[in-house]
Order: C-alpha cells, then structure tokens, then sequence
C-alpha cells in the first residue's frame, strides 16, 4: 500500500503542462493546455479531444498553486453550483469553462476527471493548487457526508482571509503614497531649483549662500539618492524573499520580532490557525486531526514549534486548556476561552469565539498602524517642506525684497 502511495505520488510530480494547437473535425484552429507525463501522453490526450493535433510545446513556468483571489472565486461558483444542486465535478467543469487562465483551467478539469474515475475527494484536490488543509477539510467532508457545508465554510473563512488583506493594503496605500510624493518634490525642488537659488543668490550676494542653501543643493540630492536605494534594495529584498519559501520562514521570524508588525503577524496566524481548528471540528473531524490541519496552515517556524510541542502534549494525555497555557504565544483570553470549551464540551464555539476575537483586533490593529504610519510620514514630509522652504524659499523671499528696493 505504501509504495503505490509512494509511486502514485511520484506520477503526481512528474505530471507537466503542454500547450497546444489542433483542429477540430470542420477544420477550426483550436488552441488549450493539457496535463501530461509526456509529449506522448500529451497528443493522445488531445486526440481523444476528436482533435488533430498541430504543434505542442511543454510550459516551462508554471505557478505551483492558485491565488488567493482565483481560489476565494473557485469556492463561491461551487458553493453557488453545490446549492442549486449539481455535483462537486460538475461545478469544477462549469468553473473551468469560464476560466481565461488555461493552465488553471487544466489542472482543474484533472481534479474534476479524477473524480469522474472514481477517486476520493482528498486523492482529487491534492493537486499542486490546493493545499493540505484545503484536501484535509474536503476530506472529511467526504467522511460525513456535509460538502455543502464545509465549502460554505470554506468559503467564509477565504472571505475573511480576503478581507483582512485588503486592510493591510490600503493601510499601507496611503503611506506609500506620501512617501513618493514627498520623494518627487524634493527631487524637483532641490535638483531643479536649487541651482536656479544659487545662481541668483551669486549675482545678488556677492557670493555669499546661506548656509541652509548650501547644504540643500550639495548634500540633500546626495542623501535623498541614497535613501531612495536603501528603500528600493529593502522591498527588493522582501519581494525575493517573499517568492523563495526558505528565505520567506526567515523574513517572517525577523517581522515577528518588531514589535508592532510582530504582534499584527502573530494574531494573524492565530487567527488563521483556530479558524481552521473551527472548521475542521464543525465537519465532524477529532481534535488532533483538526489539530494538524491547523498547524499544517502555520508558515511561521517558531509558532508552528509551539504549536508542535502542545500537540505532543496533548497526545501524552494532557489536557487542551493546560498545553495551550503553556505557551508563550496564546493569551490569557484564549486559555480562558479554551478552559471554557474544554469543560463544557463545545470546543467548536470556543474556537469561534477565539477566531472572531482575534480577527477583530488584527482588525483594529491594521488600522491602527496604517493611521500611526501615515501621522508619521506626515510629519516627516512635513519637515522636509519646512527645511525645503527654509533654505530655498526664504532667500528667494528676500531675493524679491531686495528688487523692489
């Protein structure tokens, strides 16, 4: 049994993407994508399409899983699909149809003929653009019966996920613009007319440039370009970062310890963690398998330590509220929601309480920082204005005063 796991697994991975073109039987140029071990495989899969094959070429990128967004609109179209009553394979291919993405299209129309062939729910979505969670929670469904449910479920929590994103984004809108514009003026003030102050201070002063004047056109140009590369290596960095797993655990420990991000990034992953916890033991799922469904959802390597020793607990024979006592990452208000959940036997409530509260504040903390963010670039840039108008402006104020003598 293992190792047909182990060989099917295998296949799994070596699966490739092949674009192609072909014609029909009345002669129409027909153009898609298909999922195949080989070329081979790939021009029987296309002429069991009743398609004549014309040219096809292996995709050498492909992205390895589904966005955010094409996931929160895959999960609505079949929940919407699900309750007006047609099947989990039907929705997927009605999905696809509508999808311009073509390689997403593909993979999607695999998940929906492995289901066809008779595969479980779980062996059909552990495609490279679902995750574990998402097949372990599609899972139980099959077990008990409820899909309809869970994808509701499902659904709600990518809502949220949503949501919370779209907070940060235009917490950090703002700010970023400030900055470009505070960036862009000073530029054109100091780089432009700079030179022009100078030149008229020359022929009026005799020479003489206030020292403000001078630092500002010989020295600020030169601390601004050097700002500006700073800035530009430092979101460099984290975009890199961000795409390459290893260096993306590092980059989230290193945000986990700056204080005000630390404790946004926490709450964020708590909440995604209990939510999962919720949906899993609202599906009927036992504890600790609802429990690794969780931590399977953690990225950040010294939470998900954590949350690994309390689940090494918990299999020893401790209790639930004890363990996640312990830790130094669950508060006092979730051990207290916890003990209540544990003692009255309603720990799906008790997970929802904790997962509403925490998205409240991840909430009002987002907001918070983007406010707190923009005062600070505010008064920032508006140093920079003053300092601007001090050295460049007043002397030509006093330039015009001395015309009108």
């Amino acid at each position: 049994m293992k190792s047909f796991e182990n060989e099917s697994h295998s296949k799994k991975e070596n699966v490739k993407v092949f674009k192609y073109e072909a014609l029909s039987k009345k002669g129409k140029k027909k153009s898609g994508v298909v999922l195949a071990d080989s070329d081979s495989v790939a021009y029987k899969t296309i002429c069991k399409k009743e398609l004549i094959p014309i040219d096809i070429a292996k995709v050498h990128r492909v992205s390895s899983k589904i966005s955010l967004e094409e996931l929160l609109m895959f999960f609505m179209h079949v929940d919407f699909q699900l309750k007006c009553g047609l099947k989990i394979n039907e929705a997927i291919d009605t999905f696809a149809d509508s999808q311009n993405n073509k390689i997403l299209n593909a993979k999607l129309l695999e998940v929906s003929d492995s289901l066809k062939n008779g595969q479980s729910l779980n062996e059909a979505f552990k495609n490279s653009i679902f995750d574990s969670v998402i097949s372990g929670l599609l899972n139980s469904a099959e077990k008990t019966g409820n899909l309809s449910e869970i994808i509701a479920n499902i659904l709600a929590f990518l809502k949220l996920k949503n949501e919370w994103k779209e907070k940060a984004k235009s917490a950090l809108a703002y700010p970023v613009f400030i900055t470009l514009i505070a960036i862009i003026i000073l530029w054109v003030c100091v780089v432009f007319l700079g030179p022009q102050v100078i030149s008229l201070l020359n022929d009026t002063n005799g020479g003489e440039i206030p020292i403000l004047t001078n630092f500002a056109v010989n020295y600020l140009p030169v601390f601004g370009a050097i700002f500006t590369i700073i800035v530009s290596v430092f979101f460099s960095c984290i975009i890199c970062f961000s795409a390459l797993k290893k260096f993306r655990k590092k980059l989230q420990n290193y945000l986990l310890s700056i204080p005000k991000i630390g404790s946004i990034l926490k709450k964020i992953v708590l909440w995604n963690f209990f939510k999962i916890l919720q949906i899993a033991l609202n599906s009927k799922l036992d504890f600790m398998k609802s429990l690794e469904l969780g931590i399977d959802s953690v990225e950040i390597e010294d939470i998900k330590n954590d949350l690994e020793k309390i689940r090494s607990k918990i299999l020893s024979g401790h209790k639930i509220f004890e363990t996640f006592s312990s830790s130094k990452y669950i508060s006092q208000s979730i051990s207290t929601a916890l003990y209540v959940g544990e003692s009255g036997n309603n720990l799906p409530d008790s997970m929802r309480h904790i997962s509403d509260e925490l998205y409240k504040e991840i909430i009002r903390e987002l907001e918070l920082f983007g406010r707190s963010l923009s005062i600070g670039l505010t008064l920032f840039t508006g140093g920079i204005f003053i300092f601007i108008l001090s050295s460049l402006f007043l002397p030509l104020y006093n330039y015009i005063g001395v015309i009108r003598q």
